[in-house]
């Protein structure tokens, strides 16, 4: 009888120490599908959790499937990681608000610095082995819009959209204002890029960002997402996806 025992107990350890605990499965990189991000076991968005979804900022141009133009993506020219995703929109393209909610910053009044001066700050990113965020927000974004959509899309988050390299922005969309969703906030252009800096029309398209908040920190979107998931998990959070 007490082998019979000891039997049972053997196997029962055997067995639970072949079962993968929830949180192993929940932070392996193959079963990451639907995730928005993932940081780990209690810090992530899954798309069932959003509440809204949101449109695309640019009509007619879709999420792109190349890798490159998506996040997590390396951009060694500045030493950096890419953060969000580059929408192909040709120059002048309207750009629109992806939900309603507050401006709260609208630099109409940026110029590019000259050619020299840009790749002088670039030089100041390889030396330091990232991209400062003055440089990038006050150089590198352009004329750019941030929004707060607060805690609409998602509630476990509060969520905050970035619209940059455009051409121009409307008067009206200030710090301050209010938009709809859909409502025309800029559009496309190249400021913020070498292309601006020398003063050409090339290279027009939207740099876009979605970050997420809580009381712990910021989180991108796709972040730690492997890139065989990246770009099907992305369309989820977009009610209008045109490839």
């Amino acid at each position: 009888m007490m082998k019979n025992k000891n039997l049972i107990i053997i196997l029962s350890l055997t067995l639970s120490s072949c079962a993968a605990p929830t949180s192993s499965l929940e932070t392996s990189q193959t079963s990451r599908e639907g995730y928005i991000f993932y940081i780990d076991q209690d810090t992530y968005l899954h798309f069932s959790e959003l509440d809204n979804k949101i449109i695309l900022p640019t009509d007619e141009y879709g999420v792109p499937e190349y890798t490159n133009l998506l996040p997590n993506a390396l951009r060694e020219y500045r030493n950096g990681i890419h953060e969000g995703i580059d929408f192909s929109s040709p120059l002048n393209y309207p750009i629109k608000a992806v939900y309603g909610g507050i401006v709260i910053r609208s630099n109409n009044q940026h110029e590019d610095v000259d050619i020299n001066t840009y790749n002088e700050l670039l030089l100041t990113t390889e030396k330091l082995k990232k991209t400062p965020e003055d440089i990038y927000n006050f150089i590198l974004l352009g004329k750019s819009i941030v929004i707060d959509h607060g805690y609409g899309i998602t509630k476990k988050f509060r969520t905050v959209t970035v619209y940059a390299h455009l051409s121009s922005i409307p008067d009206e969309v200030k710090p301050g204002t209010r938009v709809a969703q859909g409502d025309i906030i800029g559009f496309s252009g190249n400021t913020g890029t070498s292309s601006g800096a020398l003063r050409n029309e090339r290279g027009a398209h939207l740099h876009w960002e979605i970050h997420f908040d809580d009381s712990k920190g910021r989180y991108f979107l796709g972040q730690n997402i492997p890139e065989e998931l990246l770009y099907s998990n992305i369309i989820q959070l977009f009610e209008n996806q045109v490839k």
